[in-house]
């Protein structure tokens, strides 16, 4: 073996070694409240509109030509014109449920919020008539543009396994070149999207966002291939995702994280037993370990745990107690990036609640 590939093997191994410890290293879960990204406090009366669609393109082709060497064939498309009625509709219903599911607002739902803007004897008292149901503010979304391409990628000619090959007599090559092609055929969906949450009292708005996705999906072309997958799905996933972001930015959101435990070598028995019982999830068992342990013999390890332990059975003022504790005793910049982290997670968690409470 000569020295560059030595030294990468070197490389590998170490990786893999690094790999498999934080693999296998102990965690626990430590959860916070994150406040929404707009303060809408004074506006928990939310009515919710229907999404509208406001640019569809007409999309005149139904199916797509695949043309290589002498062969050519054609698929239907996966598009279907009613995708962007549908995929709106959808998304309607399911930001109503992600929103009714936070317990945060008190809803006021589409069909209800709809019959008021869309009727035209009301005019521009719509939002008056809004108002009247107690509505401070309503949210709206529509999409702007959507747009798709299906495109066939010819590739060239598959190498597979000769029939004439055999190990006793290799005369013929192992791999020789087939009679097909590699094709494959791309599904491109492009939308563009966005919300506003609109004060009824001012007109004003108080929280917005434009979204743009584009999502792919690639698709094996063979020759008695009739239809290609429908696309719906794909524009409904660009929808999603830019919804769940809705949601986060207008809610307080629970989030939950996993943080690693330190190892130690010193065999502490007590150090151990609290490993094994956290682990095991036995948290109030593996703090006691990680406690006695550290007020025994002021071992780092123990008391650095101990303060996660705390922090992850929702006692984070103990935990920062005892992490500064920790950190007193060894100046050490993990346990000062913990108490920093733990103290932006009780800011958070306390402007949430705030948030919940007003």
């Amino acid at each position: 073996m000569n020295i560059y590939k030595k030294a990468i093997s070197t490389t590998l191994t170490v990786l893999s070694s690094l790999v498999v410890l934080i693999s296998c290293s102990t965690t626990v879960s430590v959860s916070y409240m994150q406040p929404a990204k707009y303060d809408l406090t004074q506006y928990k009366k939310l009515a919710v509109a229907s999404m509208q669609v406001v640019d569809a393109q007409p999309f005149s082709d139904s199916y797509i030509t695949i043309r290589y060497d002498n062969f050519e064939g054609t698929v239907f498309s996966g598009y279907d014109r009613r995708i962007a009625s549908n995929i709106s509709q959808d998304f309607t219903e399911q930001i109503y449920t992600d929103l009714y599911k936070t317990a945060y607002f008190d809803l006021i739902k589409p069909v209800i919020t709809d019959g008021y803007i869309n009727n035209y004897k009301y005019g521009l008292k719509s939002i008056e008539k809004l108002k009247d149901l107690g509505a401070q503010a309503i949210l709206v979304s529509e999409i702007d543009f959507i747009d798709y391409q299906e495109y066939p990628i010819i590739g060239d000619y598959k190498m597979i396994i000769n029939p004439e090959y055999a190990t006793d007599d290799p005369t013929e090559p192992q791999y020789i070149e087939s009679i097909e092609r590699e094709v494959k055929i791309t599904q491109q969906a492009s939308i563009k999207f966005n919300y506003k949450v609109i004060a009824i009292d001012t007109g004003e708005i108080i929280a917005s966002q434009s979204f743009t996705k584009t999502l792919t999906n690639e698709i094996e072309y063979k020759e008695n291939l009739i239809s290609l997958d429908p696309m719906e799905p794909l524009f409904y996933k660009g929808l999603i995702q830019g919804e769940k972001q809705i949601v986060s930015d207008l809610t307080p959101q629970f989030i939950s994280t996993s943080i690693s435990l330190k190892t130690d070598k010193s065999k502490n028995a007590y150090f151990n037993a609290g490993i094994e019982a956290a682990k095991k999830s036995k948290l109030k068992v593996a703090y006691d370990n990680f406690d006695a342990a550290w007020n025994s013999s002021k071992l780092y390890a123990a008391g650095y745990n101990s303060a996660l332990v705390l922090e992850a059975r929702g006692e984070r003022e103990e935990a920062i107690e005892r992490m500064t504790e920790v950190y007193n005793n060894y100046k050490d910049t993990d346990s000062y990036d913990q108490i920093t982290r733990m103290k932006q997670y009780k800011n958070k968690t306390n402007a949430a609640q705030t948030q919940i409470n007003n």
